[in-house]
């Protein structure tokens, strides 16, 4: 069946609401129960569902009912729109401006962010934000869920799943690497020609084995033939933690460079020199889905992030000592 505009026209907050029901449940009895309707007039709004939608929605069986992959795709893009709308409703009582909810990983607060918020503090744009920091994953999936307008962050395409992919619009940023850091006083700073089979000799402080970079460090060590480290520690989502404890404890630890070029880490780490070692580029990008790109906060925060990726790209000017 084609999807016509106005079948959209009878639809309900609650036909949406349905489909989760439906997908916790597996019973159209029980869910009538929960909304206090028969099961007859359950079995309506399905029907009511799949005709707006030109799809067969649910499946029925003996077992019961369950979500056809066509009603998982509706039941995701619905549980999107309907976080963005409990969004706006709290906004709305609160009598503020909007706050735009930003994802982004714990990499980039240390000098995109800060880059981005002095070009935005020179504007006469205003944007109110709520940054939240986390893994790749967990925060395109909160966007995906529609808890976040937006995210700045890594990308890495061969991980979405396709029907994020066509929902997505995205902008690049920058490009950076991982690097091997210690602290200023450890054994291996400063040392040239570091063999990989030495690394393993010495304790790490690491992220969790679940994340991007600590995937990425540990598949280089085995396509080299050398046994992946043990961490002394794991820190999740914390990189200034890490360095600190990289600093303090003299352990080995794995960053973006780009971390390790601000001057956060400045005089406190430097990288090590393992030729060996090659770790594929990291591509920062801007993130939001279709139906937020036109909102104004998140147009004037992607043209601010163009603006100090640029910035950060562009190499310093020599200075006259030089």
């Amino acid at each position: 069946m084609p999807l016509l505009p106005h079948r959209l026209d009878g639809l309900r907050l609650r036909h949406l609401r349905l489909l989760e029901l439906i997908d916790e449940h597996r019973s159209l009895r029980a869910v009538g129960a929960i909304l206090n309707r028969t099961q007859p007039a359950v079995s309506q709004m399905v029907k009511d569902l799949e005709y707006a939608f030109g799809a067969t929605l649910v499946q029925r069986s003996v077992r019961g009912v369950t979500l056809s992959p066509a009603g998982k795709l509706a039941l995701q893009r619905a549980r999107s729109g309907l976080a963005s709308l409990d969004h706006l409703v709290a906004e709305l009582g609160a009598d503020q401006s909007p706050i735009l909810r930003v994802g982004t990983n714990p990499a980039l607060v240390f000098r995109m962010w800060p880059t981005a918020m002095r070009l935005l503090e020179t504007g006469t744009d205003r944007v109110r934000m709520r940054l939240r920091t986390g893994i790749v994953g967990d925060m395109l999936q909160s966007l995906w869920d529609g808890e976040l307008d937006c995210y700045v962050g890594r990308v890495d395409w061969d991980q979405m799943p396709p029907e994020m992919v066509r929902v997505l619009r995205h902008d690049p940023l920058i490009q950076t690497d991982l690097v091997l850091a210690c602290s200023l006083s450890h054994p291996l700073a400063g040392r040239k020609d570091i063999a990989i089979r030495e690394l393993a000799d010495w304790q790490w402080v690491l992220p969790p084995a679940d994340s991007n970079n600590r995937i990425a460090l540990e598949a280089e060590f085995r396509n080299h033939g050398v046994l992946v480290p043990a961490p002394m520690m794991e820190i999740s989502a914390d990189l200034a933690g890490m360095m600190i404890l990289a600093r303090e404890l003299e352990l080995l630890t794995c960053i973006p460079r780009s971390v390790l070029d601000s001057h956060i880490a400045a005089g406190q780490l430097c990288a090590l020199d393992v030729p060996a070692l090659t770790f594929p580029p990291i591509q920062i990008g801007f993130m939001t889905l279709a139906e937020h790109e036109d909102m104004a906060s998140v147009q004037i925060l992607r043209r601010v992030l163009t603006a100090a990726a640029q910035e950060m790209n562009t190499p310093p000017a020599p200075s006259a000592a030089d």
